[in-house]
């Protein structure tokens, strides 16, 4: 099958690309590399398993010469620096919800059916419930949020409209190697700038689910491979939770140190951030995926792999 991989040479992307080429999938990757790392693809059987274009999803043209001939595309470009987003307010909503109609755009045009689409838990908004997929209405607290909504809806519009099929995951928190943003990446770097000092945004009690990047991938595929609706939505999560005071604690102790927790305050760590979500995984699960990991687990191996990788 040849595949295109937007965003594919990042975090998330590019562990896909390993699992796709371990498929023996033609793939191609697309990628600006404003987060992504041209080393963060590697070899597979001592040779390239991909063909790499340096392109921007703002870029019409070259977003249409990648997307031409493909069978599927897995979209994964975009903002994911929700801070980014606060403090310059049209990045999300042009990287993300502009940037997906692009590809829909330039897959209508080129007869491309099929689109993987990785959004997020943040479309729910705050609700102190285990949510489920047909969860409504939503009601996301942060500008990250609503440009992944109203991806969903560009997505599902182009569906119905042009006969495309779609599958949309909503991901839990993902950590793994090659991380470039969140939680455990700030505590590492912050404790190796002052390693008698941590600062914890909020009061370190917003507890959510991680998730490793491993068991998001193979949800991913599982979910493509063997759910065929026009419209398939699954949430990516763990079952449990960790707490942020406790992810610090994690990354303190494997990095040998014994710092200060100095703490901002308030329940949340910063605009449109939440204090807690649960979300139900229950239609990835049906088709027969679990995670390796509980939510401390996928931390605690997160966090040494990321260490070892330094």
């Amino acid at each position: 099958m040849k595949i295109l991989v937007t965003g594919g040479a990042g975090f998330i992307g590019s562990h896909l690309v390993d699992k796709l080429a371990e498929k023996g999938h033609e793939i191609t990757v697309f990628d600006n590399l404003s987060k992504g790392k041209i080393n963060f693809l590697k070899k597979h059987k001592g040779k390239n398993y991909f063909t790499f274009i340096k392109g921007d999803i703002m870029d019409t043209d070259s977003l249409r010469n990648a997307v031409r001939g493909s069978d599927i595309v897995y979209h994964l470009a975009g903002n994911s620096d929700t801070i980014k987003g606060i403090e310059i307010t049209n990045t999300d909503l042009i990287l993300n919800t502009t940037g997906t109609y692009n590809v829909l755009e330039a897959m209508r045009l080129e007869n491309v059916k099929k689109i993987v689409f990785t959004s997020t838990s943040t479309v729910y908004g705050y609700v102190n419930e285990k949510l489920k997929e047909n969860y409504g209405p939503l009601k996301p607290t942060s500008l990250y949020g609503a440009s992944k909504l109203a991806s969903e809806g560009f997505i599902s519009a182009f569906c119905h409209t042009f006969s495309m099929q779609s599958w949309i995951f909503r991901f839990a928190n993902i950590l793994g190697p090659r991380i470039t943003h969140g939680a455990v990446f700030d505590f590492i770097n912050k404790l190796k700038k002052n390693p008698k000092e941590l600062e914890i945004l909020g009061d370190g009690n917003q507890f959510k689910p991680y998730v490793h990047v491993s068991d998001c991938v193979n949800g991913m595929i599982m979910g493509v491979e063997k759910s065929k609706e026009k419209i398939n939505i699954f949430n990516i999560s763990a079952d449990t939770q960790t707490t942020v005071k406790e992810i610090a604690k994690i990354v303190s102790r494997e990095m040998g140190l014994d710092p200060k927790f100095k703490f901002t305050g308030g329940e949340i760590g910063w605009r449109g951030d939440l204090p807690s979500f649960f979300l139900e995984s229950s239609e990835i699960k049906s088709l027969g995926w679990k995670t390796k990991y509980t939510s401390t687990e996928a931390v605690e191996v997160a966090v040494r792999e990321i260490l070892a990788s330094k």
